[in-house]
């Protein structure tokens, strides 16, 4: 499973939601998808399901807007 399919799932998981699958630019905070509790529960997945540690201070806020944005951070940091 590559690096987007794991994060699409992970917002799934956190979002209850697979709208995201369907629009992997989909603006998460601006669709009220994503708040600040949902952030800390992707980044809790994120270290459980991929091994990566982040802090909420090591990300902007555009980093997590998106499927392809958090993917494009993640790949930056691997």
């Amino acid at each position: 499973m590559d690096l987007k399919e794991k994060v699409i799932e992970i917002f799934e998981e956190v979002l209850e939601s697979d709208e995201i699958r369907d629009n992997e630019d989909l603006d998460l905070f601006e669709n009220e998808l994503l708040d600040s509790l949902a952030i800390i529960e992707v980044l809790l997945m994120i270290e459980e399901k991929l091994g990566i540690s982040l802090q909420p201070t090591d990300l902007e806020r555009k980093d997590m807007s998106s499927v392809n944005n958090l993917v494009n951070f993640l790949r930056d940091r691997v």
